[in-house]
């Protein structure tokens, strides 16, 4: 079945995954350290022909992401551990397990992890945005968030990176509650 969809931006394919369909186990997937986060694909857009990508987040207490908004991508966030300020829509909601926020395209928001840690999960179409984490994180060399420094990308790096994938910077830091 095709879907008429080319990612735009490419991505790597996961081993084992087809567009036909698949399944993988519970440590199948692409893991990726992304600002001393661990990003677990299980969907890449070279997976699903470009419907979707969906990953799991395994982030450290402060892990933020500053007010954006992405051009042509809607996400879906399903907290499972810690508590996230999340905001959207004009407002900061305090998400825990099993809050589930959805952010249409085009929609500012940002994120704030002020838990000892968190875990959610995220789908994003369409696919292709996975591309972002993967040129400016690190290959993970095991499947757990680091114990070390990863690789840091310069604010530069991040903002033309996300130019290139149709991510605008907002404001530069996080939407907080009673900040």
């Amino acid at each position: 079945m095709s879907f008429g969809y080319v990612a735009p931006h490419g991505g790597t394919p996961i081993p084992g995954a087809n567009p036909k369909g698949y399944m993988l186990g519970p440590d199948d997937g692409t893991h990726t350290w992304f600002e001393q986060a661990l990003i677990t694909f299980k969907a890449k857009a070279a997976d699903t022909g470009g419907v979707l990508s969906f990953f799991r987040c395994d982030v450290p207490q402060g892990w933020q992401a500053p007010v954006h908004r992405h051009a042509g991508e809607s996400e879906l966030f399903f907290i499972t551990e810690g508590r996230w300020e999340i905001f959207v829509n004009d407002t900061v909601h305090e998400a825990r397990a099993g809050s589930t926020v959805w952010i249409p395209a085009n929609t500012k928001h940002s994120i704030y992890v002020t838990s000892r840690t968190g875990q959610g999960h995220c789908v994003i179409t369409p696919g292709g945005f996975e591309k972002f984490f993967e040129d400016t994180g690190e290959p993970a060399t095991v499947p757990s968030m680091p114990t070390h420094q990863t690789r840091q990308p310069t604010v530069d790096e991040l903002l033309e990176v996300g130019r290139q994938m149709g991510w605008i910077l907002e404001e530069p830091e996080p939407r907080r509650l009673g900040r």
